[in-house]
């Protein structure tokens, strides 16, 4: 991996960053995570764990798919994504870890598309990635250092199996706090920009197997896998521990969910 703090890729002139700049902090946990592995390289490992759990996000060549904004692509569907020119010349996949940063250089009109880190890192293991360009603290991964990351990705332990059978649920104990204020901030308001009508976070119970976890229960016109995806990034970095997550996807109206009222 290559620190790219002070090289210019040659596509873009040069930027002035501003140190107040609230895009030059971290703006998620996976940012977080990068930073504590520059630090101290005891902390890389996580940064491995971390990556395949989280979404990344990539432009589409044009830069508009469907409307402005972030949407996530579905599994039939093929785009050309864009590239950056690096000083060399060669073209490396443009990758962001939060939609901000691709306005903050190419505009708030340009669409980008969420994807699993892992799926974008091996749509362009042929080649160099640069993880957010254009930023104070952009991070150039040459083509050997994709391949180590999609090779630690795929050693770590596969996901656990969610429960089958009847849930059942109910309001939590104890309020899940962190949980609550990611899916509010990812959200937003009722009926805002995210199309999200009304949510709700419940405890729940798989009877057969005796497991316990917990269910996002989301009201909106909006496709369920893009929901589930939009939950997957709120929680990035929060540990259930044994327990499950789960997203239930319905209709905007009719019955109330069970448990906590989120949105």
């Amino acid at each position: 991996m290559t620190d790219m703090t002070d090289v210019t890729p040659a596509a873009d002139a040069a930027v002035t960053f501003d140190p107040a700049d609230p895009l030059n902090q971290p703006l998620t946990g996976l940012e977080q995570a990068i930073e504590a592995a520059l630090a101290d390289p005891v902390h890389w490992r996580a940064f491995e764990a971390l990556l395949p759990a989280g979404d990344l996000f990539v432009v589409p060549e044009g830069g508009a798919v469907a409307g402005t904004g972030m949407r996530t692509l579905r599994p039939d569907e093929t785009l050309d994504l864009r590239g950056v020119v690096l000083a060399d010349g060669v073209i490396a996949g443009a990758v962001f870890t939060d939609p901000r940063r691709i306005a903050a250089i190419w505009g708030q009109e340009v669409s980008c598309i969420a994807m699993n880190g892992i799926r974008v890192l091996k749509l362009f293991r042929d080649r160099p990635v640069l993880l957010n360009h254009g930023s104070a603290r952009p991070l150039l991964f040459q083509i050997e250092d994709v391949d180590a990351l999609i090779a630690a990705a795929d050693a770590l332990p596969a996901d656990p199996v969610r429960p089958t059978g009847t849930v059942q649920l109910g309001h939590p104990e104890k309020s899940p706090v962190v949980l609550l204020e990611r899916l509010r901030t990812t959200f937003g308001p009722a009926d805002g920009d995210t199309g999200i009508s009304a949510a709700w976070v419940a405890r729940a119970h798989w009877a057969e197997t005796n497991h316990w976890g917990w269910m996002v229960d989301v009201r909106t016109a909006r496709p369920a896998d893009e929901i589930r995806a939009m939950v997957g990034r709120a929680v990035a970095g929060v540990s259930f521990g044994d327990e499950t997550l789960d997203v239930s996807v319905g209709p905007a109206g009719g019955k109330a969910g069970a448990g906590i009222k989120v949105v």
